[in-house]
């Protein structure tokens, strides 16, 4: 168990987050409904007196309606009561239909916060909390744990409404027969007893159920996302019967709970009907009047719903805590942006970028992806950055585009450390292509547009021409209408990366970052796309990281990463003269070296 239950409701208020009216006004309406039943019950002692049936009473109650009815004659006494009673009981269920309306537009209000916060601080603040965890934990969180902690507020709201309840209504049996309500009270403690041990288990099972279905959820977005890999391997087989198992795995778990949920109510029922046939035998030894033990009966037995939904509450409260816990586990790890912002805002560059002696690491007990780097990136060039696998040259780009910062060192900008800019004007100056084009599930020009807010036709059509997919657009069926479906799987890959292109030229950035933007493409689509880069990118500053060539030949400077160091650094002639690790990589021979020029 994670705490008191008291801890525990205090976790989950402060998680949901709820309007700060919200809880007074449903524990107010909820009182109110309980008090105008209670009162409508109650009626019945005077109705049944008024009937002629006035044995004794055992309690003074016939002296007290006496007095109460007095100034209404006798003749309108049973219709004025009729009247009352049936007032109370229409006022009491609009006041619960109200209360039910509140209480379920704050449940989808909670919930809706909730799903916001989360994605406003995956997409904000958590690049290193979603490479510990898996994505379909997160959109499990937000796609169901979210609605679960609504749902719990909501059961906890049900828990105070029928304590108030019962209490309301034990002040009324207590005005009938004090010691019929004592064995009332026993009884129902003792049937709360047997449920609290029937349902030990209640959080435990909600725990398994979360787990399972995050478990559900990986098997499932796998298989979908995964479906090109398991047909070229011809297996289907193997991931329906994985499916299945982990549907299975959640059904067994969902129903355990469910099972869990369903014991309060008979065992409710059964200890009632025990309970009514000794208050009657009990109310004639103790010489209860027929009026009084009748108002008692039905009062006790519609106090049994409250009773019921009461332990069933706290069974499902139980159950859903653990969803509670992750949704707000998950916002306390990421509530603090993972970079602080700088205060001044950043205009262009005039000089370069300097990486000055920077090392990285991912965590503390892995090793340095980068370790003491220092280069620059002078204004208007393209530098490319080369180097075997695993040498950090995506780290490098991650830290340029300011995703994370040094773990030592520092990255400048015209000597202002990187950190002192604004992110998002910093980033609004840099734009970052890679051979992994992310396309919407949207329309061409939703997707170039993507590149700027609010862009004009005129300005996307002049982004795809620069970039060359104009021709190829104006094929598609609607032209710049066309949906591409999930991750433009309607074009070819060098169809998407002209997309990707036009993109960032709509963008118009200062510095464009590519990172192996050209590998998967063909020959014939890397030199379409080389030309329309080398257009674009005149004048510009580039960074480019590539195994090709074709893509590196016309930089200005390699920078040859090697282990996370900087092995090499120079223009691409020279390198390739040197016949150093930038030579052998691409498998040049060294250079012989220079003759002494001639006297």
């Amino acid at each position: 168990m994670s705490g008191s239950f008291p801890s525990r409701i205090g976790r989950l208020l402060r998680t949901a987050e709820a309007p700060g009216w919200a809880t007074p006004v449903i524990l107010t309406m909820g009182l109110a409904s309980a008090v105008l039943e209670g009162t409508g019950l109650y009626l019945f002692i005077p109705v049944v007196q008024s009937l002629g049936t006035n044995s004794g009473d055992g309690a003074g109650l016939s002296a007290f309606f006496a007095r109460l009815l007095a100034p209404i004659p006798d003749g309108l006494r049973i219709p004025v009561l009729m009247g009352g009673l049936c007032a109370s009981i229409a006022l009491k269920n609009a006041v619960g239909q109200l209360n039910q309306y509140v209480t379920s537009y704050v449940n989808g209000l909670v919930a809706h916060q909730l799903r916001t916060r989360v994605l406003r601080q995956t997409v904000e603040s958590c690049i290193d909390y979603r490479i510990e965890n898996r994505r379909t934990d997160i959109v499990n969180t937000i796609a169901t744990n979210t609605w679960t902690v609504a749902s719990a507020l909501t059961q906890t709201h049900r828990l105070v409404v029928c304590a108030c309840t019962i209490g309301v209504f034990a002040l009324l049996l207590l005005q009938i027969s004090t010691w019929l309500t004592a064995i009332a009270a026993v009884f129902l403690a003792a049937g709360a007893v047997i449920v609290s041990l029937a349902t030990r288990r209640a959080q435990t099972v909600g725990e398994q159920v979360t787990n399972e279905n995050n478990a559900f959820g990986l098997r499932m977005w796998e298989s979908i996302s995964g479906l090109r890999l398991i047909r070229s391997f011809s297996r289907e087989q193997h991931e329906i019967k994985r499916f299945e198992q982990a549907s299975e795995n959640l059904r067994r778990r969902i129903l355990r709970m469910e099972l869990l949920w369903a014991v309060p109510a008979p065992l409710s029922e059964i200890s009632g009907a025990i309970l009514i046939a000794t208050l009657i035998l009990a109310g004639s030894r103790l010489g209860v009047g027929v009026p009084a033990l009748a108002a008692f009966l039905v009062l006790l037995y519609r106090m049994q719903g409250p009773v019921r939904d009461l332990l069933s509450a706290r069974v499902a409260f139980d159950s859903n805590f653990a969803a509670v816990e992750d949704v707000a586990d998950y916002l306390k790890r990421t509530r603090e942006p993972y970079l602080k912002s700088g205060a001044a805002r950043f205009r262009h560059v005039d000089v370069g970028v300097e990486f000055r002696d920077v090392s990285f690491s991912y965590a503390a007990s892995d090793g340095s992806a980068l370790d003491h780097v220092s280069f620059v990136i002078p204004r208007g060039k393209t530098t490319a950055i080369v180097g075997p696998s695993g040498a950090g040259k995506s780290t490098l780009m991650d830290l340029l585009f300011r995703f994370r910062d040094p773990t030592a060192g520092e990255i400048r900008v015209d000597g202002t450390p990187l950190p002192q800019f604004d992110i998002a004007s910093w980033r609004s100056r840099l734009s970052i292509m890679s051979q992994d084009v992310h396309l919407f599930n949207d329309t061409v020009a939703a997707n170039i547009g993507y590149g700027k807010a609010g862009a004009t036709p005129q300005e996307i059509h002049r982004a795809a021409q620069i970039a060359g997919a104009a021709q190829f657009i104006d094929t598609l069926p609607q032209g710049y209408d066309t949906s591409l479906g999930d991750e433009g799987l309607r074009l070819s890959g060098g169809q998407r990366q002209r997309i990707a292109l036009a993109r960032t030229i709509l963008r118009d950035p200062e510095i464009l970052l590519l990172d192996e933007a050209t590998n998967a493409l063909d020959n014939e689509s890397d030199r379409f796309f080389q030309t329309a880069l080398r257009q674009y990118a005149r004048g510009r500053t580039v960074v480019v990281i590539a195994h090709r060539l074709s893509t590196i030949e016309g930089a200005d400077q390699i920078v040859m990463l090697d282990g996370g160091r900087v092995v090499e650094c120079g223009p691409p002639a020279a390198l390739m003269a040197a016949g150093g690790p930038f030579a052998r990589l691409h498998g040049l021979p060294a250079a012989p070296a220079p003759r002494p020029a001639a006297v």
